[in-house]
């Protein structure tokens, strides 16, 4: 079921509220299913396959008549970063796990016309079914929401707009505020900070410094240690951490990766910061941790640079037998470097 708190609709985000109706979502599937018996056994195939990944962004237990435009359109961004799920390792995971990647690489994404085919379906299920046919819905979410085919590569976020976002970050509660806050300050992944447990964050005794151990990596460049930004120190960071077990997550409340891709589509509509940047570039969390590589490569060697975000160190050959990693003194110049207010 979809966290009631995650965000707070709008007057006119909100469909009207039907007389009475309290049909899940679940429920109404079901309905549509009946109403579209006629389907040839692989389109409907087909549409089911979508529809588990819409129950999973959307919530098999959400009432039809909190579903929003705001929903639909959150729905569409989500499915642009799935990966297709005839492909390898793809076609071993769950829809759930699909869910949570971080970084897909551009020529395993879904094409254009399967998120059309989405919302194609979408429009079926909110506009025909339940506003037309059944009568539930005054006005459907799908409503005047529309797909163009677009970039697969990641935008960034401008310094104005990220002032806009860290300003907001900093006016929220908890995993809302420290994770977001994080996610700017880091570079790190949605996934790496949802996994972060109260002992990965740890004082460096040479520098004095907090860092966060990034330790959940497939990769022995992604295991890496990253300096607390003072900024995050100065406002209050390690005073979250107080009272809580070491062994217990940082963020207990993240139970999955796409509450922290809602809550921000949310806050990036509220701020009217645009999906697409100039270049039709998608512009979503995942770009956090881009616009937080673009600025410190400007400033900074690009050892330092792939030390900080967990990348291979390129163009070292033998010499990585005896470097290594890097102290967290050394990172220290690149995190305090980005400040975004």
């Amino acid at each position: 079921m979809r966290p009631d708190n995650d965000y707070t609709h709008t007057v006119a985000d909100k469909s009207e509220e039907p007389l009475a109706s309290k049909l899940t979502l679940s429920e109404a599937w079901q309905g549509f299913l009946s109403f579209k018996s006629d389907w040839a056994p692989k389109i409907r195939q087909g549409n089911e396959k979508y529809y588990e990944v819409i129950e999973a962004v959307l919530g098999a237990d959400t009432q039809v008549t909190d579903i929003t435009r705001r929903d639909i359109k959150n729905l569409l961004e989500v499915v642009e970063g799935l990966p297709r799920k005839n492909k390898k390792p793809y076609n071993r995971m769950t829809i759930q796990q699909c869910l949570d990647l971080d970084e897909v690489p551009e020529e395993d994404l879904v094409s254009s016309k399967t998120v059309k085919d989405y919302l194609k379906l979408c429009q079926g299920l909110f506009s025909t079914y339940l506003t037309k046919e059944e009568d539930i819905l005054e006005s459907s979410p799908t409503l005047n929401v529309t797909y163009q085919a677009k970039s697969h590569s990641y935008g960034y976020y401008t310094q104005a707009e990220m002032r806009k976002l860290v300003c907001h970050f900093a006016t929220l509660d908890g995993w809302n505020k420290w994770g977001f806050l994080l996610l700017a300050y880091t570079g790190a992944r949605r996934s790496e900070i949802a996994k972060l447990k109260v002992s990965d964050v740890r004082l460096d005794e040479d520098s004095q410094r907090h860092y966060i151990m990034i330790g959940d990596s497939k990769t022995e460049a992604g295991i890496r240690q990253v300096p607390i930004a003072k900024r995050l120190l100065d406002m209050g960071f390690l005073v979250y951490l107080d009272g809580k077990k070491s062994d217990a997550y940082l963020f207990p409340e993240i139970t999955n990766r796409s509450q922290v891709t809602r809550l921000f589509h949310a806050i990036r509509e509220q701020l009217n910061i645009d999906y697409l940047d100039d270049f039709k570039n998608r512009r979503i969390v995942h770009s956090l941790r881009h616009t937080f590589v673009t600025e410190i490569q400007a400033k900074h060697t690009l050892t330092l640079v792939q030390q900080t975000i967990g990348h291979e160190h390129s163009n070292q050959g033998q010499t990585k037998v005896y470097t290594g990693k890097m102290k967290v003194s050394d990172l220290l110049p690149v995190v305090d470097s980005v400040d975004w207010f």
